[in-house]
């Protein structure tokens, strides 16, 4: 995975985006994959921990390759550097904005939470190992070999610069996010249609494993509540009442977490689904046809949470469409 990242970074001014590479693993092998990235990446720049402010001293002209050691990467820098996988973002003050489109490779950390993983990201996990037979059958990466290599890889940049920008090359068997990471990383592989089908496979249980994450998430699990409370005939919902059932589905799966009726709320305004006073009772939602639809097609988003065949959505029109 981290040779197909690499070939894109030397393909970025042709893509229509450039995909995020989030390295996960121990500090000593996500320091040494950051290091031999440094070798063949075009333009590479290593800095030491991500921030704004270093972002805006970067000469973007060139379109570099950013690696960065950030295993304490925020929420907002994280969202910052999802958006700068693809162009038109801007971000800056009163004085200067800029563009910060570009390949970046960034270590997170030993585990990182999916909210910290910039959109469009490939995520490589690397497994610690001894570094004992690496080092019998390795080739010592000398400054004559690296150069060799980054000549070649020039020189197919060269050749492919055009045939990679009129790429067609698509897969209806990924979704979101994963979908376009493998058609841009797919689309630098020229004239070898098995590394991209080989591509393909490799990010299948990437997509598996962000489907699955995606399902037992919190806002899965606020979907599931919110539709069994509607499948169960309640015309208007209150948060607490969500949040009730919330913990009731969390409790028989075995976790001890309780979420607040605040907690809930927010999780509800975060999907879309808007509350309102209802009364003296408090805040909620009134399960309109509107309300039902949005509900619905995020249930199906989010891994068919709350679709499930049972007596209360046995006929629900809407379940049957979403399945």
């Amino acid at each position: 995975m981290l040779t197909y990242w690499t070939i894109s970074t030397w393909f970025a001014d042709s893509l229509p985006i450039a995909p995020a590479l989030a390295i996960v693993g121990p500090e000593f092998e996500g320091d040494l994959a950051l290091r031999t990235l440094r070798n063949f990446c075009r333009y590479p720049l290593m800095l030491a921990g991500a921030d704004v402010t270093s972002l805006q001293r970067v000469d973007w002209r060139s379109t570099p390759t950013l690696l960065f050691y950030g295993p304490n990467i925020t929420k907002q820098l994280a969202t910052i550097l999802g958006c700068a996988t693809s162009r038109g973002y801007m971000v800056g003050d009163a004085r200067e904005y800029k563009d910060f489109y570009g390949p970046k490779g960034i270590y997170v950390g030993q585990e990182v939470s999916s909210d910290r993983m910039p959109r469009c990201s490939l995520q490589v996990r690397l497994q610690l190992t001894s570094l004992v037979p690496a080092i019998q059958h390795s080739v010592p990466a000398t400054e004559a070999l690296v150069q060799d290599l980054r000549n070649q890889l020039q020189q197919y940049r060269c050749k492919n610069l055009v045939r990679v920008y009129n790429s067609d090359f698509h897969t209806s068997l990924l979704t979101s996010d994963t979908r376009a990471v493998a058609s841009a990383l797919g689309a630098c592989i020229v004239d070898c249609p098995g590394l991209q089908s080989k591509l393909v496979s490799l990010l299948g249980p990437v997509e598996n494993q962000r489907q699955a994450d995606r399902s037992t998430s919190l806002e899965a699990v606020t979907l599931e509540a919110t539709l069994n409370l509607a499948h169960a005939g309640k015309a208007q919902i209150l948060v607490s009442e969500v949040a009730n059932e919330v913990n009731r589905i969390v409790g028989a799966r075995g976790e001890r977490l309780h979420h607040s009726a605040e907690t809930i709320g927010h999780r509800l305004k975060k999907l879309g689904l808007v509350t309102r006073r209802l009364g003296k009772a408090g805040r909620g939602l009134v399960m309109d046809l509107a309300t039902m639809t949005r509900a619905h097609d995020l249930a199906a988003v989010y891994g068919g949470v709350g679709l499930e065949q049972d007596e209360n959505n046995l006929h629900c029109p809407l379940c049957t469409e979403n399945k």
